[in-house]
């Protein structure tokens, strides 16, 4: 037999040669290992070389509480408008401060009443004083005739004893004219100093109340928050908000950086494609938590320190606008 094709033996296999591949998928997978290496890197020590901060877009703000337990009648303002100094702007009604200047009216009038009565009981005693005195003088000297005349038993005991109880009444009358008028002086003191009190607190009260006319103190912006007709705000609520002056940024700087942030380093402030330029005009000597909106899951609560910034131009973005902070050229 004649083998027709030699086959080869499974035991001399010759050496293979590896196929050429592609490194494009290798390189893709370096270069994202080392995106990922390097964004975690700057996650955590980024801080250190960059300056990264986080900011709102504030105006001075005043607000316009509730003193007393009120109910709007009236509102003359909408959220945004433009408003001067002294402005009406609500209408509110206080049954309690009606009540209250219902009392202390009564009361100022029954103090000047109390006044009046007293006023003329101390008149009346100042005009019969004189008469009481000479009463008491003209009864001493009958009663020492009588003494005299006793001596001698010249007057009877019944006359004696009438002269005594003249002189006695006379002087009892005298006493008791000087210590009411001495009390009456003290009590029409006492009631003068009350009802200027009570005059000061009525004036100061409808004052403070001004018929529940509510004006602004500063001139400004409306926020965002105003009342409805019908609502009730009890003692200590805020009722109205007023933004006043430039716009400036809050800004929450990072407490861990090895570079210096001063007054005067200039700074780029950015929201999505919105930018703008400013400069940091006061480090404040205060630290603040950031903002919930501010927060980062994968970082621990943290307080940064606060500072002011101030716009070079008419700044882009709206009160109240979250805002990021970097260096004009991004690195120190």
């Amino acid at each position: 037999m004649k083998t027709l094709r030699k086959r080869p033996r499974p035991d001399a296999l010759k050496t293979e040669q590896r196929r050429a591949t592609n490194n494009a998928g290798r390189m893709v997978y370096f270069g994202l290992l080392m995106a990922a290496l390097l964004a975690g890197v700057n996650f955590m020590f980024g801080d250190y070389v960059f300056l990264r901060a986080d900011g709102l877009v504030l105006r001075d703000k005043s607000t316009i509480s509730a003193t007393y337990l009120a109910r709007v009648e009236a509102v003359d303002v909408k959220p945004g408008a433009e408003v001067e100094k002294g402005a009406h702007v609500l209408q509110l009604q206080s049954m309690d401060v009606l009540e209250r200047l219902a009392d202390l009216s009564s009361r100022n009038a029954s103090l000047t009443a109390k006044a009046a009565e007293f006023t003329v009981r101390s008149e009346t005693i100042t005009k019969l004083l004189p008469l009481a005195e000479r009463r008491e003088r003209e009864t001493a000297k009958v009663l020492e005739k009588f003494d005299r005349l006793s001596d001698i038993k010249l007057v009877t005991t019944a006359r004696y004893d009438d002269a005594l109880r003249t002189r006695f009444e006379a002087q009892r009358s005298l006493v008791q004219f000087k210590a009411e008028d001495s009390a009456l002086r003290e009590e029409l003191e006492a009631l003068t100093a009350a009802r200027s009190d009570a005059e000061a607190a009525l004036a100061d009260l409808r004052r403070h109340y001004a018929g529940g006319v509510v004006r602004v103190p500063i001139s400004g912006s409306i926020g965002t928050s105003v009342p409805s007709v019908g609502d009730v705000h009890k003692p200590g609520e805020t009722i109205l908000s007023v933004y006043s002056g430039d716009p400036y940024v809050l800004a929450y700087l990072p407490r861990r950086y090895l570079f210096s942030i001063h007054p005067g380093t200039r700074v780029k402030i950015q929201s999505g494609r919105v930018s703008a330029t400013g400069v940091i005009t006061e480090i404040l000597p205060v630290t603040g938590a950031l903002p919930k909106e501010f927060q980062n899951s994968f970082k621990p609560r943290d307080r940064s320190q606060l500072a002011r910034i101030h716009f070079d131009a008419e700044p882009p973005f709206p009160l109240h606008e979250k805002i990021k902070i970097t260096r004009e050229n991004y690195l120190f």
